[in-house]
């Protein structure tokens, strides 16, 4: 779901770099976290050993027309239908203009403190145009993923506030800050729960 990245997404000669508590529009403030359960999408294929819950449906804004940038993020969990196990996975799509970036690592505070993690997914996108090797800008895309443990979500969940923010660190320069509302861990977490309760009593 979209939120408001407060890096400066610019073009590649100036670096965006976000100091401040990410912000997020009113209608996503106000959903609750059953609200996002709701909302909370379930893939569950019986040829699969896993299934997947997602939010990214729960609330979205949409790319901006005729900009040059734009994000969206949200949760995601893989439940294991044998055990339970659960895989939660917070993953970040970003569109913006200038020369490829390289995003390698996640910040953000956990249980433990503060916690720098590789991205499990930092692929980018099916763009028409010209690549870093042509020294030219365009619009470029990218889609990113990091994992966290159970531990952290249900941190996140209870923090209360408005925003569980993250940093993803870019090679280049281009550091952007954004965030996870809490309701939606809550909400994931309630339909990860009551999935489990269901394949635990089948």
């Amino acid at each position: 779901m979209h939120k408001i990245i407060l890096a400066a997404l610019m073009t590649a000669a100036i670096p965006a770099v976000a100091n401040a508590e990410a912000s997020h529009p009113r209608s996503l403030l106000a959903m609750s976290p059953t609200e996002f359960a709701q909302a909370t999408t379930l893939h569950d294929d019986r040829l699969e050993s896993h299934a997947t819950l997602s939010t990214e449906k729960a609330h979205r804004e949409g790319w901006k027309l005729l900009k040059p940038y734009g994000h969206d993020n949200h949760l995601r969990a893989i439940v294991d239908k044998q055990t339970g196990a659960t895989t939660y996975e917070v993953r970040q799509s970003l569109r913006y203009w200038g020369l490829q970036r390289d995003y390698t690592d996640a910040h953000y505070v956990g249980p433990k403190g503060l916690q720098k993690v590789a991205l499990s997914e930092a692929r980018h996108g099916a763009d028409v145009c010209p690549t870093t090797e042509n020294n030219l800008e365009c619009p470029l895309s990218k889609t990113m993923a990091f994992q966290v443990d159970e531990a952290t979500m249900r941190q996140i969940a209870a923090s209360g506030g408005n925003s569980w923010d993250f940093k993803l660190k870019d090679q280049t320069g281009h550091d952007i800050r954004t965030g996870i509302v809490p309701a939606e861990a809550a909400g994931l977490l309630q339909a990860v729960d009551s999935y489990r309760a269901r394949i635990t009593a089948s």
